[in-house]
């Protein structure tokens, strides 16, 4: 029995103002993508009857977990029956007759109120039907094969669970049913921010928080004046970002849940990119107080700043390593933006990139064994590309012309990412490899600078 508890630490009851949700398109998937289905859950209210009234169809959010990744296929069973009241006996052969590998089926029950009971199942459909030998059986003909061993991977159940904790939950299940097919931790209850900006439709800068699949959508910072750079914390409630809202570029921190808002710091000139530690105690940030753009860390609890970087070339866009003991940034001091690293201990540096002309905006994957950056090619174009930090060797991910601010998803599998289609900002997301494109355009006005949260714990 699992009882409802930390999972729903990314549940935010928040102050702020519903925004515009992003919906996500799949542009390009990996051709062999996993064969598996869903049995619609069962729901019930509180007399046991058959129910249709649920707030969230969570076998719906599953599914579209699941389908985006880009990971997974759905397919059908014309000849499955309906959900049987005990889920772990649902007859899982219209599925293995189709060629699907696993089967996800739950049952929801309404105990009172807004309270809900909750237990899904995912089955491993060729286990059922295959002998002990371990090869998977061809699909039926004549006769339909005899079950041959327990075909539940995953079991669980959850206890009093809210109306609003419903697509929390959701998320959460699609996590563990990615972890147990694919052995990678699922990224679909972690929350991703980013600014909309002034068009044709949105009038005013905003600073938005979602979740990863772009709804639960809400505000937590709104200007006339230009927003930018938000970064998310460790524990991931919080983000630093950049405000001109006193007409001049300062560094704030606000609570995603709280909505509770604290300056950081307001130097005279450049105050900008500011990037947590690991620990979550320092920043690091960039300004311009002592003449050239140069990164120095911001202590959270003694205020102190302790600078890195020296001299007149531009140093920006700081980003800490998983271990927090090297930093990543951009600098011309070769004479074009490159990406340099720098052990935060020592203060040695040493140039990263060397293949192209600009390089920038670069972050490390959660095993630190690559960087995912902005890299202009020979044709001039901006796109997002990942390079073997052993090897130096880059792929491209994308295809635009006009790619920014890459952000890693915490399990290192895909990319959120700003592009430009016609003349509208949208999030783009891609997977690590390449072969994996998504969109998330918003409905109204132009969306930029995103961020990907990371695991909440």
């Amino acid at each position: 029995m699992v009882r409802v508890k930390q999972f729903f630490i990314g549940l935010c009851f928040c102050w702020c103002a519903w925004a515009q949700a992003l919906t996500i398109e799949i542009t390009q998937g990996v051709t062999q993508a996993r064969p598996i289905s869903m049995s619609p859950f069962l729901t019930l209210d509180q007399s046991g009857f058959v129910a249709d009234d649920l707030p969230v169809a969570l076998d719906q959010v599953i599914q579209s977990d699941l389908s985006n990744s880009g990971y997974f296929t759905f397919l059908r069973a014309s000849g499955a029956g309906g959900t049987p009241a005990k889920i772990q006996s649902l007859d899982l052969l219209p599925w293995l007759q189709v060629g699907s590998e696993n089967v996800i089926t739950g049952k929801v029950e309404r105990i009172s109120g807004d309270k809900y009971h909750v237990e899904f199942v995912l089955f491993d459909v060729f286990k059922a039907f295959t002998p002990d030998s371990g090869t998977h059986a061809a699909p039926a003909t004549a006769s339909p094969p005899r079950p041959a061993a327990n075909p539940v991977l995953l079991y669980q159940k959850y206890e009093n669970v809210s109306a609003a904790q419903l697509r929390s939950l959701a998320h959460h299940m699609s996590d563990l049913i990615f972890e147990k097919l694919l052995g990678i931790r699922g990224a679909f209850s972690t929350r991703i921010a980013y600014i909309m900006v002034p068009d044709g439709t949105a009038r005013r800068h905003q600073l938005i928080v979602a979740d990863a699949d772009g709804h639960n959508a809400h505000t937590l910072m709104d200007s006339k004046e230009p927003l930018m750079s938000p970064s998310w914390s460790p524990d991931g409630r919080k983000l630093a970002f950049v405000s001109f809202e006193r007409f001049r570029a300062e560094i704030y921190m606000i609570d995603s849940v709280t909505g509770k808002r604290e300056r950081l710091s307001a130097f005279p000139g450049i105050n900008g990119a500011p990037a947590w530690s690991p620990d979550g105690n320092k920043l690091a940030i960039v300004l311009s107080k002592g003449g050239s753009p140069n990164i120095y860390l911001y202590d959270m609890r003694t205020k102190k700043l302790d600078q890195l970087t020296t001299g007149f070339s531009i140093d920006t866009e700081p980003n800490f390593s998983p271990d927090g003991q090297r930093l990543l940034f951009t600098s011309n001091k070769g004479g074009t933006p490159q990406i340099y690293e720098m052990n935060v201990a020592n203060k040695n540096i040493k140039r990263v990139t060397f293949d192209g002309g600009y390089n920038a905006r670069a972050s490390y994957s959660p095993d630190g064994k690559k960087i995912v950056m902005i890299h202009r090619d020979g044709s001039g174009t901006y796109r997002i590309a990942a390079q073997d930090l052993a090897s130096g060797e880059i792929n491209l991910l994308t295809n635009a012309s006009l790619d920014e601010s890459p952000s890693i998803a915490p399990n290192g599998t895909m990319v959120l990412y700003g592009t430009q289609v016609s003349d509208k900002r949208i999030l783009g997301v891609v997977s690590m490899d390449g072969r994996i494109k998504l969109r998330l355009p918003a409905k109204e006005g132009s969306v930029q600078e995103p961020a990907w949260s990371p695991f909440s714990s």
